[in-house]
């Protein structure tokens, strides 16, 4: 039996001002523009009632600190000002036998006073003695205006286990609306040379009962886009 410690992602209230959210930062390992090296930048047009989203952004602005390397940002304007969130992953951390790995999510939001930290989470995997995954899913950040009231939702997913044979990842979806926080938990269905080995789960956290409807049908159907993991293909 393998003990490890698997993190259960925390988030982190917004800090009261820019200064304050500074002297936060300054115990997190600084990030640099260079971290991001997609060249191209995909601008979303269809959410009407914010700014265009854009995607593939080059820097992050020096003001907003972070831990790791960036892995996605996105970038929008709404109600609450122009907002940049963006997920960043730890290198894989070996100690003798034993690994180690983070992931954060930052949004930031600049408004006449400032630059602000709204909300950071935080989730890792540690001690794991076998093989760790802790990593985004590629393509599933999206900013959305689900409920048409001019302030930007945020959803992304990520997968994470730490396991010395094939079997299936846990999984986890992670929406705001400003400040408020929604997920979905559970494991990926998995699927080997065609052939279904192992199926999901999925649990909705409780969360998404003060949330809009559309909230959680949305939030259900990204869970379905990503939800198959597939090994030997």
């Amino acid at each position: 039996m393998f003990l490890f410690s698997c993190g259960k992602e925390t988030s982190k209230p917004a800090a009261q001002n820019s200064k304050a959210n500074l002297e936060e930062n300054k115990a997190d390992k600084t990030g640099s523009a260079s971290d991001i090296t997609d060249d191209s930048v995909f601008v979303d047009n269809s959410q009407r009632d914010i700014g265009h989203i854009q995607y593939g952004i080059m820097t992050v602005p020096p003001e907003m600190k972070y831990a790791g390397s960036v892995v996605v940002m996105a970038q929008w304007k709404d109600r609450s000002g122009s907002n940049v969130l963006f997920i960043t992953e730890t290198a894989e951390n070996s100690n003798e036998d034993n690994r180690s790995k983070e992931l954060f999510g930052y949004h930031y939001v600049t408004d006449d006073e400032g630059s602000r930290l709204l909300w950071k989470i935080n989730d890792f995997v540690k001690d794991c003695p076998v093989d760790l995954t802790l990593e985004y899913i590629d393509k599933s950040l999206v900013i959305t205006d689900l409920d048409k009231n001019g302030i930007g939702e945020s959803s992304f997913l990520y997968k994470m286990s730490c396991k010395g044979d094939v079997s299936a990842d846990d999984m986890k979806l992670i929406m705001h609306e400003g400040a408020n926080k929604y997920a979905i938990r559970g494991v990926m269905n998995l699927v080997m040379e065609g052939q279904e080995l192992e199926k999901g789960s999925m649990k909705v956290d409780p969360s998404f009962d003060k949330a809009p409807e559309t909230f959680r049908e949305f939030a259900k159907d990204q869970w379905g886009k990503f939800r198959t993991e597939k090994v030997g293909d």
